[in-house]
């Protein structure tokens, strides 16, 4: 289920971009690579959505940015 204002199916891609960053990746960045692979969101639409990813324990987020702990089911 995707967070409020969020369209579905697109935390599978927000993962996906993070983890081919096989590091850290700062917020601006996952929004260029979404819109790149043709998914618009907003800044506030990708913070709810790494809001949730994080209390699901997928990702954290450090002063670098995020990181992928392990992928979704």
């Amino acid at each position: 289920m995707s967070p409020s204002g969020v369209p579905p199916g697109i935390r599978d891609v927000a993962i996906a971009i993070v983890r081919d960053a096989g590091g850290v990746l700062r917020r601006r960045a996952i929004l260029e690579r979404l819109e790149q692979r043709g998914h618009r969101i907003s800044l506030a639409g990708l913070n709810r959505l790494l809001d949730e990813t994080r209390r699901s324990g997928w990702t954290e987020e450090t002063a670098e940015g995020v990181r992928l702990l392990r992928p979704p089911p």
